[in-house]
């Protein structure tokens, strides 16, 4: 177990935004319910980032509890790098893709 602070990439704004629009669009207290999850979830990752298995080369995802989103992120030596939070009904092929991207 090796915890180390958590940085967000500043393209992940629109993706929280999109997943906050999308649980306000049929939940009263949506967007903050998904923050709040999102919350959680980014402490776990804080806390033991190697906890989460490697979905493509060095990325790895978290799954965001009681939605469908998945958090992909990079352990670096001293950060860990969120790079995209993702509605995870895609096809796996459109994920790749936009995990190379």
């Amino acid at each position: 177990m090796r915890s180390q602070p958590v940085e967000v990439l500043e393209d992940v704004e629109a993706d929280l935004r999109a997943a906050q629009a999308y649980y306000d669009s049929w939940r009263t207290d949506g967007s903050a319910f998904f923050l709040r999850q999102f919350r959680d979830t980014v402490a776990w990752i804080a806390w033991n980032p190697e906890l989460f298995p490697r979905r493509y080369r060095f990325f790895r995802r978290a799954i965001v509890r009681q939605t469908y989103f998945g958090i992909f992120f990079a352990i670096e030596p001293s950060v860990t790098t969120i790079v995209a939070v993702v509605d995870l009904r895609q096809r796996p092929g459109a994920l790749r893709r936009l995990v190379k991207t």
